[in-house]
């Protein structure tokens, strides 16, 4: 197992012990191949906890700093996170911050579970309006889609638009500098 710590300084904070235990509840109740699982979460001497599986390999980014990625190498991690996270959507879960740090490969490629999605810590509950402080625009510069910028509400599509930057990056070796174009726009 990985044992995650949140910061200790959020213990003070109520909204967030409610919100963390309702986000943690829903994220332990996701059980996919392709999703790391959540095995207990809680709270414990002045930390939030997560305990989730352990992921024996690399993330995304770190195996795409081995060298380029072919297309068909990129085809390959591309369904199972499109699986992973087709699965949370139907159980009411946007992750919001798909990017390369976030996927993790396993020791078993070519497994059909050797890609896993992890991280789930911006995410957001279909139900809830809001998951985070009002006016905060979480997530990867380069990865946040266009109706996370502007402020509207989020769904599914920003989790899309984060997949499809991967992708580009995965076979071009860079994200596309759309994001930080449309955030100057925005400011």
């Amino acid at each position: 197992v990985a044992l995650k710590l949140l910061a200790p300084e959020r213990v003070a904070d109520a909204k967030f012990s409610e919100r963390f235990a309702r986000e943690a509840q829903a994220l332990a109740s996701l059980n996919h191949p392709c999703i790391v699982t959540i095995h207990d979460f809680g709270q414990a001497g002045g930390f939030y906890f997560l305990l989730m599986e352990f992921v024996d390999g690399v993330n995304l980014r770190q195996a795409m700093g081995a060298g380029r990625f072919t297309p068909d190498q990129a085809l390959a991690v591309v369904p199972p996170v499109c699986e992973a996270l087709q699965y949370a959507h139907e159980h009411g879960i946007v992750h919001r911050d798909i990017k390369p740090e976030n996927v993790l490969l396993t020791q078993k490629a070519g497994q059909a579970d050797f890609v896993k999605v992890a991280d789930f810590g911006v995410a957001r509950l279909l139900t809830e309006q809001r998951m985070t402080a009002d006016g905060c625009i979480l997530g990867t510069a380069e990865f946040i889609a266009p109706e996370m910028l502007a402020g509207s509400p989020v769904g599914p599509p920003a989790d899309l638009y984060a997949i499809g930057i991967l992708m580009h990056e995965l076979i071009i070796g860079s994200a596309p500098k759309l994001a930080a174009f449309a955030m100057a726009i925005r400011l």
